[in-house]
């Protein structure tokens, strides 16, 4: 058996990329944080991407190995102090990873996330021919559990009632996490609604167990909106959370 052949995810060919979902989701997250240096003119390693965030997205521990024996992604580990103008790392090597671990695409990953598997314009890379919206890494709503997660992370769960939170929360579920949606709760004459809806959103993005994605109002107040915390942020939030474990 040779070695393509053995590759997760099916990879049969060089050019191509795999199959797996994990895979392909981590890819895109990579992919993005490198244009989103390119685009500030950053050095790279400013936005690279911490470990939590590809398991969150479905990458299996499997997955990154594959991905650092093929020369798609190098990794070092995160020593930067809070306020310091650019992110600084330990350079790590092999296939073992600390919590602290940051992942970027090389050269080579770049060009095969960018590749895409040559799909048409306008359609992300990897995709399989599908807009973006519908293959992105959504999170999920458990109402008997009364859980949001994303991936295999738990994101927040509830143990008191929180009937506004979770009316929102079963809103986007039953749409299928599409990246807005009208404000779904009921008229109540004594709250203004712009600011009911502000209220609700402060608090799903308060106390996060892993904050790892970001509710805001549109301007007007008549939707809500959901998207995947920045790595940065997300970063922040966690530490916030691990000061007050005290999730509702």
């Amino acid at each position: 058996m040779n070695d393509e052949a053995a590759s997760p995810g099916g990879l049969k060919q060089p050019n191509e990329l795999p199959d797996g979902t994990g895979l392909r989701a981590a890819f895109a997250l990579l992919q993005h944080a490198l244009d989103c240096a390119r685009d500030a003119q950053a050095p790279p390693w400013d936005f690279a991407l911490e470990i939590e965030q590809l398991f969150a997205a479905g990458l299996t521990i499997t997955d990154l190995r594959w991905m650092v024996v093929k020369g798609l992604v190098e990794h070092a580990d995160e020593t930067s102090v809070h306020g310091e103008e650019h992110r600084s790392f330990t350079p790590s090597r092999g296939l073992t990873f600390l919590p602290t671990t940051c992942v970027m695409l090389t050269a080579k990953g770049a060009a095969l996330a960018a590749r895409g598997n040559e799909v048409p314009p306008g359609e992300n890379p990897g995709t399989n021919g599908k807009p973006a919206a519908e293959t992105r890494i959504k999170p999920r709503w458990d109402a008997a559990r009364r859980a949001l997660s994303l991936g295999n992370r738990t994101i927040k769960q509830f143990h008191v009632p929180a009937p506004n939170q979770e009316q929102v929360l079963s809103a986007f579920e039953d749409d299928g996490w599409p990246e807005s949606i009208d404000d779904p709760l009921a008229d109540e004459f004594d709250i203004e609604p712009k600011t009911r809806l502000n209220n609700v959103v402060y608090r799903l993005n308060n106390k996060q167990r892993a904050a790892l994605i970001r509710f805001h109002v549109n301007g007007q107040g008549r939707s809500v909106h959901w998207s995947l915390r920045a790595p940065q942020t997300a970063r922040a939030g966690a530490a916030a959370a691990n000061e007050s474990r005290a999730a509702l």
